[in-house]
């Protein structure tokens, strides 16, 4: 199976994600070569700061993403 169709199984769930400011992310959209993920919650008391930017959209490269999710 291709990357972006193991990655359109997964749009809507959250992950672990260091391009995030509050290491969380949820994948939005894919693309061939870019995908869109929106900043959630942060899951450490000591970075509460960074919710600050829940809900901010980013972009990623789609080979990024899918190690993200599935390695």
């Amino acid at each position: 199976m291709n990357k972006v169709k193991e990655l359109a199984e997964v749009i809507g769930r959250d992950c672990s994600c260091n391009g995030s400011p509050t290491l969380r992310a949820k994948l939005i959209s894919v693309g061939k070569y870019k995908c869109t993920l929106e900043v959630r919650p942060t899951m450490y008391n000591r970075t509460l700061w960074s919710n600050l930017y829940v809900g901010n959209r980013f972009i990623l490269d789609t080979e990024i993403v899918h190690n993200m999710y599935f390695f």
